[in-house]
């Protein structure tokens, strides 16, 4: 098995890495964070919004599988320069979107780059790094989605203000464009003996990575809060837009540390489900902090948020460890596609439900009760996974 730490840079190896998982799913926060500006500008209702998010959620939960085993034939460092160069065209389509349909398009698009992130990533993890030493890099690795999430939260309501959503997206898109170059000079080639030979199935249904999925819908569906906490605080606290995007960043900039430290301490006793377990309690409890905001005030959304950042969002490291662990080198990439179809159908699901529940009762609280059920029942799921495999051991 290749030792990765004699043959590559683990920093910038681990950067790349970080640097594709923000810009797979940077579209995510991006319309979180400009979602008055989009709606104002092209006259949507939250509904048609929260679809816009669907699509780009549910596109790449749709193409995960296939992305998953192509990225086994491939290799990872293929798969790397892929994710880069779609999810910045992505970028770019929805800058330019003259209309709720290209929107969508452009959304479409960003999907399919967006489905290459933890397959490819995950590729080259399972390559690179030796098992026990996976936990850090993982962790960091995942930390990117949560990085972009900041970022964005910080800096596009700002770009917005100056520019326009529109030049501030297209930015965006077009740095995502030049780390292309970036993979070639920092990624190595994945050895032969590790890439699928193309009859493999390349895809594993296992009993483990099912119930990953399973649970990562359930996560995904409960996501749907990430997509509309900066409207929440604006149109129910009466927040300004950027205080709003300024809690969705901090709770990403939470979640970056938060995601490394789970990852760490999961691998330490190799205690997957119970992380798992935990995440998912302690995301009801905070999800019930942001729904008492409104008769507690802005300092229980800044509580609930970065709570939700600290447990909910981290559970993507935990998972994308577990299921390396489970399929081993040969599958890794096709094992992650089947969980990342699980997360992303849920995340592709729940914002467009959230936002029609808003639109229907306007209120918030149905939504966030929603999202408090279907953490409940992670927790529940993650435990009595937790009980089966012990009952079998």
């Amino acid at each position: 098995m290749p030792d990765g730490d004699g043959a590559i840079n683990r920093v910038a190896f681990t950067s790349i890495l970080a640097a594709a998982m923000a810009i797979a799913t940077f579209a995510g926060p991006a319309f979180a964070v400009l979602a008055s500006f989009i709606i104002d500008e092209l006259g949507l209702t939250r509904a048609e919004l929260g679809w816009a998010v669907g699509a780009f959620a549910v596109t790449g939960a749709l193409a995960s599988p296939l992305v998953g085993r192509l990225t086994d034939v491939i290799g990872g460092r293929k798969a790397a320069t892929a994710i880069f160069g779609i999810s910045g065209l992505g970028l770019l389509a929805i800058s330019a979107a003259p209309t709720y349909t290209w929107l969508i398009a452009g959304a479409m698009l960003a999907g399919v780059g967006q489905a290459a992130g933890n397959p490819g990533t995950n590729k080259l993890i399972s390559v690179h790094i030796p098992e026990g030493r996976r936990g850090a890099v993982t962790g960091l690795k995942q930390s990117g989605v949560q990085m972009s999430v900041f970022l964005a939260g910080i800096l596009l309501p700002t770009g917005a203000l100056a520019w326009g959503w529109r030049p501030t997206v297209a930015l965006a898109g077009a740095l995502a464009l030049l780390f292309v170059a970036a993979v070639f000079l920092i990624v190595p080639h994945d050895p032969p003996s590790v890439a699928a030979d193309g009859t493999e199935r390349g895809v594993v249904w296992s009993s483990p990575v099912i119930w990953l999925m399973v649970y990562g819908l359930l996560m995904g569906l409960g996501g749907a809060i990430y997509t509309y906490l900066p409207l929440y605080g604006e149109e129910e606290l009466g927040l300004s837009v950027a205080v709003a995007g300024s809690i969705a960043g901090f709770s990403g900039l939470v979640a970056v540390f938060s995601r490394i430290l789970w990852a760490r301490h999961a691998e330490k006793d190799a205690t997957y489900i119970r992380s798992l377990t935990q995440i998912a309690i302690l995301s009801v409890f905070f999800a019930g902090t942001l729904l008492l905001a409104p008769q507690a005030g802005s300092w229980l959304l800044w509580v609930g948020a970065l709570g939700i950042g600290a447990s909910a969002t981290a559970w993507n490291s935990v998972g994308m460890l577990a299921v390396m662990a489970y399929a081993g080198q040969t599958r890794a990439g096709g094992a992650s596609g089947v969980v990342l179809l699980g997360f992303l159908a849920g995340y592709g699901l729940g914002p467009p439900a959230f936002g029609w529940s808003v639109d229907l009762t306007d209120s918030y609280a149905p939504g966030l009760w929603g999202v408090l059920g279907v953490f409940l029942i992670a927790a529940l799921l993650a435990f009595t996974w937790n009980r089966t495999t012990r009952r079998a051991r």
